[in-house]
């Protein structure tokens, strides 16, 4: 009987390490979408609207994600991200940070 009692407690911590395994693979997953989004507003608004202030005369920027972009008389817009760039960005942030809490309270009840 005891050695039963011993295998469900390892089955039970396999699984629990895989579960935590597996959301310290989603916090890596999710990072690594926002950095690779980060990196490519950054090139966007760097290199391809570098010279963007030459033709515009209402120009905005931001840096948190980076953008350049140009709001023409007729209302049309030049260079800004999309609302899809934008909400990939901010969700991945956000399930990142999610995920790590999570993780984080995990482990920190394991380790009591």
């Amino acid at each position: 009987m005891g050695s039963g009692g011993t295998l469900q407690r390892v089955t039970a911590t396999s699984t629990r390490d895989a579960q935590l395994n597996r959301l310290w693979g989603a916090v890596c997953a999710f990072a690594g979408i926002f950095l690779f989004l980060w990196a490519l507003s950054w090139v966007k608004a760097s290199v391809l609207n570098e010279d963007l202030q030459n033709r515009c005369g209402d120009l905005h920027t931001a840096s948190f994600p980076f953008e350049k972009s140009c709001t023409r008389e007729d209302g049309s817009v030049e260079g800004a991200n999309s609302l899809l760039f934008d909400g990939i960005f901010f969700g991945s942030m956000a399930a990142a940070a999610a995920c790590l809490t999570v993780a984080f309270t995990i482990q920190a009840s394991r380790n009591r």
